[in-house]
């Protein structure tokens, strides 16, 4: 935690990442399984970083998985798994994977257009959910801004559960997003120097921000 303000930095690809993130504050560290990602880190390059990212802090970022990927991102040292899926193509079975590594490991990131209704039958599903920015194309790590007069009326409404925040966020609309009522926020191609390779320098910043921010 960053002053009063957790923190997670994805879509790391390099050990040396995790220690500038980790050194900044980040509770949380994600790494992307997904293949369609520019961010991708293979299984066999997943090992090296794992072992510099202390347990409780891993996160595995996927995009539709099935209920046995699940179980191996899990047995492979992950501690939680945040899921990106379409909830109207119903290509992700998020009910099942839930029951399998239970609703406290499970990170929820419905992908919604704009103004769509927001599927409350997932909400018993998972105890955190990630509002992130749509892209028709792709699964967040888009650097486009959220809804974040949406994410505040979600986190308002359904206080039990925990609401991260995602999408585009940078040194430079930071204090904006915290004004949405934003407390967890995820962090990624806005403190990074290309796709996956994060800058130490915009890190720092964020950590600055964060440690001086007064609520008003």
């Amino acid at each position: 935690m960053i002053g009063s303000t957790r923190v997670k930095v994805c879509g790391i690809t390099h050990t040396a990442d995790v220690a500038i993130a980790c050194d900044c504050g980040a509770d949380f560290i994600g790494v992307n399984v997904w293949p369609g990602s520019p961010r991708f880190v293979k299984p066999e390059q997943r090992k090296s970083l794992l072992r510099e990212i202390p347990e409780s802090k891993r996160v595995a970022v996927a995009v539709n998985p099935t209920v046995s990927d699940a179980a191996s991102l899990i047995a492979e040292g992950f501690a939680i798994l945040q899921i990106h899926f379409d909830p109207t193509t119903k290509a992700c079975d998020v009910e099942a994977i839930s029951q399998k590594i239970g609703p406290s490991r499970l990170w929820l990131a419905p992908k919604l257009p704009d103004g769509a209704t927001w599927p409350k039958e997932i909400l018993p599903l998972a105890d955190t959910f990630l509002h992130d920015a749509h892209a028709k194309d792709s699964f967040g790590g888009t650097g486009k801004l959220a809804d974040w007069n949406r994410f505040k009326t979600l986190k308002n409404t359904h206080p039990d559960k925990t609401w991260i925040l995602a999408g585009g966020l940078s040194p430079q609309n930071l204090k904006g997003a915290l004004e949405a009522s934003a407390d967890f926020i995820d962090l990624n191609s806005g403190v990074e120097l290309s796709p996956g390779l994060k800058s130490a320098e915009k890190l720092a910043d964020v950590r600055v921000l964060l440690l001086n921010y007064k609520q008003t």
